[in-house]
């Protein structure tokens, strides 16, 4: 989920080239908090389903949930149900938690950028710490009640990282 950052010196190097008209790249932190057990919900209905969808850049499909920045910005899981009605009596789409404050009809491009964004949280494929996203998800503390998406990005690239609070 990230991509390279520039080597070490190369801002410099820039710099000299360019003069003045060379801008490094701004670093920008955004913390997107949602309820912790609709996540829990949607991610064991992707655990549970026999069937995945492939999100952009997938090429085996298996359990994650997507980080959607569109109408609001919410995490949904990939797993197919083959229910008749996927959505609510309000239009919404099941197994979704919507982050807090940016629910349907709220703009979230004032914070993280114009376009919109579909990233692909996998849930059971070790993160740095060796951990996967559905055991964060399964052994946060009883007292956690939300689950914190904590983007760092530039025009590098983007870095993600979960825990629960």
């Amino acid at each position: 989920m990230t991509n390279p950052t520039t080597p070490e010196g190369c801002d410099a190097l820039l710099r000299e080239v360019l003069g003045n008209a060379y801008q490094a790249p701004a670093e920008q932190n955004c913390t997107l908090t949602f309820p912790l057990h609709q996540v829990r919900s949607i991610a064991e209905h992707a655990i549970a389903a026999r069937k995945h969808a492939l999100g952009p850049g997938d090429t085996d499909a298996r359990p994650r949930l997507w980080w959607i920045k569109g109408d609001g910005t919410y995490l949904m899981s990939n797993g197919i149900d083959n229910t008749p009605n996927a959505r609510d009596e309000n239009g919404h789409w099941y197994h979704i938690a919507f982050t807090d404050n940016w629910g349907p009809g709220t703009d979230p491009s004032t914070i993280l950028g114009g376009d919109d964004l579909h990233e692909t949280l996998d849930l059971t494929h070790p993160l740095d710490d060796d951990q996967t996203l559905i055991d964060i998800l399964r052994t946060a503390p009883d007292h956690a009640t939300h689950f914190l998406l904590h983007i760092t990005y530039d025009d590098e690239g983007m870095l993600l990282t979960m825990t629960t609070s």
